[in-house]
């Protein structure tokens, strides 16, 4: 199962903001859209992956982590066919909009759906093993589909790319998943008996419920940051007398460091618990806000980017081990669907408020502090006893 959720991780990259970043030249040209339209048409493909997320996951919980996986390979390799014919700049962006709701939030959804259906005392460790997959496709798709383009054209790579994914995917719910270990008459961590953990069936209540909305908000803020820092990352820098060239390198380091985060970040869960890891991780992104104000070539720059990417790889572990670990398996996929929907929706807005503040007063510092709001809300409702909440 934990190779079946890498691949899948692996799989969302076609969705994913560093494989758009190859395509985006090509597309601006063929269809004659300024960057400003390109953004507008990512952030409405981000906004729809955010309320898909809530979707998939009910869809989930209903038929079952493999059937939802099967459509959403059919609808994201259709998507990418999409791209691939795409004559004008309407079926563009409803192409662009739905691979990027499948890829940013449904695969990487389901993929950690089924690792915390499969694994319960060792789910951190499981979580870190198969979030991999995300940082092996950032690793690897950018390059290869460069290579694609060079070689085949951005339509014929497009086209290329959705007939593999929908070949390994269906393959992947063929052959590897199955929705829970007692559908082969086993257990969580394949223990002869089951754990002792009380079943939590997720319904509307929850979403009113304080505990919810203090775990979402928690877990919203390292996407906001990351996504605010990363997307202003060559402004940041310029700012601070960095050349381009460097902030664009400094993003590989940020993806190391992102791969190692999310290795041993499971292992942390497992040992010290959820709450302890999360507060650490919005402490170390209220540590990042501030060194991007004083970023200064060298060391700085190198620690800056290293905090960054730690984050990043953090809360992909955290997004999924922390539903489980509070509502059980039980209905899981509709409390961590909708908990998507929030956590993306911060992502998709996160760098609005930085450019805006930027050009209305020319620095990044007033953006900075803004981002602060998030991180810290989410440490100080953190302190409040969220196990002993009502559900």
């Amino acid at each position: 199962m934990i190779a079946a959720a890498f691949v899948i991780g692996f799989c969302s990259g076609p969705g994913q903001s560093f494989t758009f970043s190859v395509f985006q030249p090509f597309l601006l040209e063929s269809f004659g859209i300024s960057r400003g339209t390109f953004a507008g048409i990512y952030a409405a493909g981000s906004l729809l992956s955010a309320l898909v997320a809530s979707l998939a996951g009910r869809a989930a919980d209903r038929y079952g982590i493999r059937r939802t996986l099967a459509l959403s390979a059919v609808v994201m390799a259709a998507a990418c066919g999409g791209m691939a014919v795409s004559g004008g700049l309407v079926p563009l962006a409803v192409s662009l909009a739905v691979l990027r709701a499948l890829g940013q939030g449904t695969l990487v959804l389901l993929g950690s759906l089924l690792v915390m259906q499969w694994y319960a005392r060792r789910r951190g460790r499981a979580m870190s093993l198969a979030g991999l997959g995300v940082s092996l496709s950032g690793a690897v798709l950018p390059p290869a589909c460069f290579a694609a383009i060079a070689a085949l054209g951005w339509r014929e790579s497009y086209a290329w790319t959705g007939g593999i994914l929908l070949v390994v995917l269906l393959g992947v719910a063929a052959l590897m998943v199955r929705n829970t270990p007692e559908e082969l008459g086993q257990h969580p961590d394949g223990d002869g008996v089951p754990q002792p953990i009380p079943k939590r069936r997720a319904d509307r209540r929850v979403f009113r419920s304080a505990r919810f909305w203090i775990l979402a908000i928690a877990l919203a803020a390292a996407p906001f940051v990351v996504t605010a820092l990363v997307f202003h990352q060559a402004s940041l820098f310029a700012d601070r007398g960095i050349s381009g060239g460097a902030a664009a390198g400094m993003l590989s380091v940020l993806a190391v460091a992102s791969a190692v985060t999310t290795l041993i970040t499971g292992p942390l869960v497992d040992r010290f618990g959820v709450r302890r890891i999360l507060r650490a991780s919005l402490l170390l992104q209220m540590l990042c806000l501030l060194l991007a104000h004083l970023l200064q070539p060298g060391a700085m720059m190198w620690i800056y980017t290293l905090l960054v990417g730690a984050v990043a790889g953090s809360s992909g572990v955290m997004g999924g081990v922390t539903w489980a670990r509070f509502y059980g398996r039980d209905g899981l996929g509709a409390v961590q669907g909708s908990a998507g929907t929030v956590v993306l929706t911060a992502a998709a807005v996160a760098p609005l408020p930085m450019g805006f503040l930027r050009d209305l007063t020319g620095s990044h510092l007033a953006g900075l502090s803004v981002c602060l709001i998030l991180p810290l809300a989410g440490l100080v409702l953190l302190t409040r006893d969220v196990e002993a909440m009502e559900e």
